[in-house]
């Protein structure tokens, strides 16, 4: 018999009750996140988590235990930076604290030729009641590794584990078996929403802190507890004690200099630290840093090229500055040199820039710079980087004086642009003829701003004289200009000519690899779905255009910013779960810095009733208030015509009072549009008088003005247009008595909008129909549940009628959730990044819904839920 002492026995008895305390105590007052346990990693044998200290592991392994204990699982927590015995291996007491969880209370004492470990493997072996064993700050011993490994390959799939590592790059044998995953550093980051649940009701504030720490857990914790959210966070002693007595005292003093160094880099590699910083074999060290302390995680779209977070770089910086700060102007001007030799001459101006050297304007030739305007599209970087020049010596490089007027027309500020333009040409006047500009850049660029400036008509005809003019002679700008008529097409609804600018613009940019059109291609093709009402349509626009390389999604960051605002509106009107914050927020401070009036509109609009759905009415009109302000400083005179009659509908819907009810609507004559524009804005107005019409009874004038406004939206293609109209039409022939033709009419929008993905814009209606119209109330009520017991299974499969609700097991919450993705036709992957949940959770989910609802495929299972009214 192993027999263990009564004193031994006492002291595993105390050390075990002690980590149910601690399991209690840690796990209180933190977050749940299911994302990072078996419910978000079902098919995995072992979870490993490695990341620095501060990372919330001790946290998330007692999480794991307490999840554990709920499912009813018999569970061995231990903590093993706590105190025990020390007259005993690591891997024996781990072995006998298994025993005497899993050994009945009547067993006796196990054989004295059989050893701890290889009886609690054999107990392993025998358990018919899932066993998960959490194991929080495990050494690196090579008897707890072979006790691991064993767990891992020789137990049934019934006995789980979740392990933490002491040290940095312990465990790294267990890491590589089959069914084990590794949790890093950016897994047990906090994510956005996350952030935003530690500071309820606080969300501009958590999206700095989110922005400031990366979601760094214990770096949020302690902005949360001091109150601080600005770049002087580095600075409190409390943050600086963390990093260099739990981050930076882990790592040697070569690693940490390497660290410090990478810190300084615009793109941290191997290569660019050798050259600066005249140094050798960084990449070992580099790699080092990835895999053994996870002080850096690789890039997601170059491995080669590393990733810190920010909260870290800065401290690093500023700690280099203290000791090195007369070494500050070199390397970074090395750093610039490095990247200008490179050809990445934007990288290298902003290493200038940290330098304060703005030499590098004088050294950009035309060619250079424009490319980084026009071609590249660098909106954003060079917003910055113009700001550092003086308005005389923009004039004294004429490419200078383009660039920036390309970037002030693209960042709404076409007055400025003229200006700078105008006083281009007042120069060239005076100049000598080597200042003329041979290529017509000045015209380009003033052709293309006018869009922007949503002067279409006027931008079209100036491109295309352009295009006669200077085309042969300048490819790249012909892209630009091609591009630019493609999206003056899609903003003006002429979607019968669109295909063919579009075709054209593809093939003048390929030519000169123009990315930035490429860009704006993409965006005209989404631009022209959203117009259209064609929500899955411009969800797979949009998905197309991320995918594509010579889009440059993840290379620009207006693409990005701009395929943003786009994929925000079309999560606001598919049916999604609502946008988180962040989603919303970054959006809104593309459009409203960037955005075209339709763009901005779009974006705004989507917002407000985001506002609104949660409750937040204050927020959503002082939102609709700031574009009205913005459209009236920009001279945007569209989209205040917008933002006027959107506020009106907005305020009818929610029964708030507002001023534009007493003023009048905009006349024809206000309309100085484009005539599909004109019209559209005539539907709108006509949609408007319609539902004013019913809120004050006047039935017969309502139907009038719903079905002008029908037409109106018909003829410029506007479907989601259509399907309000055509819901006001029903609810105000009900009211005169047309009660089947009125059901007829809401089948008609139903199926429309179904077939469209426009399913926020359906239920908007019908809300705001009920507010505005208290007769109706019950019609709407009923159609809406007549018209979803009449609808057809899609697609034509058929349900068995004599399945009923009670027939199948109950979904979960989440399952449900997974299903409402599923009938959007959107793919495991994309369901598990709106879900913040992995894709293997989806996948998951989904066999327990096969199962539960009795079906052999996911379609059947979407029809099965909608035939339930689960979805």
């Amino acid at each position: 018999m192993i027999t263990a002492s009564a004193e031994n026995s006492a002291h595993l008895a105390d050390f075990m009750e002690r980590m149910t305390l601690r399991r209690h105590k840690l796990i209180q007052g933190c977050q749940r996140r299911d994302r990072l346990d078996f419910a978000g990693h079902p098919d995995a044998k072992c979870l490993l988590l490695k990341a620095p200290r501060g990372f919330g592991k001790s946290v998330q392994i007692a999480h794991c235990a307490q999840a554990a204990t709920d499912r009813r699982e018999q569970c061995v927590y231990l903590d093993l930076s706590s105190f025990w015995e020390a007259n005993q291996s690591e891997a024996e007491f781990i072995a006998k604290a298994i025993v005497a969880v899993l050994s009945p209370s009547d067993s006796p004492e196990t054989d004295t030729g059989c050893c701890p470990t290889t009886f609690a493997l054999r107990l392993l072996l025998g358990q018919k009641r899932p066993v998960t064993i959490c194991l929080d700050g495990v050494a690196d011993s090579s008897a707890t590794q072979r006790l691991l490994k064993a767990i891992s390959l020789e137990t049934p799939d019934s006995v789980r584990l979740v392990v933490s590592e002491r040290l940095p790059g312990a465990l790294a044998a267990l890491s590589v078996i089959p069914e084990v995953v590794t949790l890093g550093a950016r897994d047990l980051s906090f994510s956005f929403d996350e952030v935003c649940s530690l500071l309820p009701g606080e969300s501009g504030r958590a999206k700095k802190i989110f922005t400031m720490t990366d979601g760094w857990p214990l770096l949020c914790a302690l902005a949360r507890k001091l109150k601080a959210s600005g770049e002087a966070f580095v600075h409190l002693p409390e943050v600086q004690a963390y990093f260099e007595t739990d981050v930076l005292a882990q790592i040697s003093p070569p690693l940490r200099d390497c660290l410090t160094n990478a810190s300084w880099l615009e793109e941290i590699t191997a290569e660019a630290e050798d050259y600066v910083f005249k140094v050798s074999d960084s990449g070992r060290s580099l790699a080092e840093l990835v895999s053994r302390h996870g002080l850096l995680t690789p890039g997601v779209d170059k491995p080669n090229c590393y990733e810190m977070n920010r909260a870290l770089q800065a401290y690093l910086r500023n700690r280099f500055i203290e000791t090195n700060g007369y070494r500050r102007s070199n390397v970074l001007k090395r750093i610039a040199f490095w990247h200008w030799r490179r050809k990445e001459y934007r990288l290298a101006i902003e290493a200038a820039l940290r330098a304060q050297d703005h030499s590098w304007a004088r050294r950009l030739t035309d060619e250079v710079l424009l490319d980084l305007a026009l071609r590249q599209g660098e909106i954003e970087a060079l917003t910055v980087w113009f700001t550092g020049i003086r308005r005389s010596e923009l004039f004294q490089t004429p490419s200078l004086a383009i660039g920036y007027a390309w970037v002030l027309y693209f960042s709404q500020r076409a007055a400025e642009a003229e200006d700078v333009l105008v006083g281009l040409k007042h120069l060239r006047t005076s100049a000598s003829p080597e200042q003329d500009d041979s290529k017509g850049w000045a015209e380009l660029v003033h052709a293309i701003g006018l869009a922007t400036h949503d002067e279409l008509r006027e931008s079209d005809e100036r491109c295309a004289a352009w295009v006669d003019t200077y085309g042969s002679i300048n490819p790249a700008g012909k892209a630009a200009a091609q591009t630019c008529r493609a999206f003056v097409a899609a903003s003006g609804r002429h979607f019968d000519i669109l295909p063919r600018r579009i075709s054209s613009a593809t093939i003048a940019s390929g030519a000169v690899r123009h990315r930035y059109a490429f860009g704006w291609i993409a965006a005209a093709q989404v631009q022209a779905k959203l117009l259209i009402g064609d929500i899955a349509g411009a969800r797979r626009e949009v998905r197309r255009a991320k995918a594509d390389e010579n889009v440059a999604y993840d290379r620009s960051p207006f693409v990005k910013g701009m395929m943003a605002a786009f994929e925000f509106q079309v999560q606001a009107e598919d049916g999604s779960p609502s946008p988180d914050e962040k989603t919303v927020q970054d959006a809104l401070d593309f459009s409203m810095k960037f955005g075209v009036t339709d763009v901005v509109w779009g974006t705004v609009r989507c917002a407000a009733e985001t506002y609104i759905r949660h409750g937040d009415k204050t927020r959503a009109f002082s939102l609709l208030e700031r574009c009205r302000l913005l459209a009236k400083e920009r001279g945007l005179n569209r989209l205040g015509v917008l933002v006027r009659l959107g506020t009106e509908v907005f305020a009818m819907g929610t029964g708030t009072e507002t001023a534009l009810a007493a003023e009048p609507l905009p006349s024809d004559e206000d309309l100085l549009f484009l005539p599909n524009h004109k019209r559209a804005i005539q539907a709108e107005i006509a949609l408007l008088e319609a539902s004013r019409f019913l809120r004050d009874g006047k039935s017969g004038l309502a139907e009038r003005y719903a079905r002008k406004a029908l037409s109106n939206f018909a003829a410029v293609k506007d479907q989601r247009g259509e399907i309000r109209a055509q819901f006001t039409v029903a609810i105000a022939l009900y009211l005169m008595g047309e009660e089947k033709q009125a059901l007829k009419r809401i089948s008609d929008a139903n199926l429309k909008a179904r077939q469209l993905g426009a399913l926020t814009t359906l239920a908007n209606r019908r809300y705001f129909l009920r507010v505005v119209c208290r007769n109706a109330r019950a019609f709407i009520d009923k159609s809406t549940t007549e018209i979803s017991m009449v609808e057809e299974p899609a697609r034509g499969i058929q349900v068995n009628g004599r399945r009923n609700e009670k027939s199948f097991a109950p979904l979960g919450q989440k399952q449900v959730s997974v299903l409402q993705h599923a009938a959007l036709g959107l793919r495991n992957k994309e369901i598990a990044v709106r879900m913040h949940v992995t894709e293997d959770a989806v996948k998951w989910h989904f066999r327990q819904i096969l199962r539960d609802l009795k079906v052999s495929n996911r379609t059947e299972a979407v029809v099965v839920a909608r035939s339930l009214g689960l979805i």
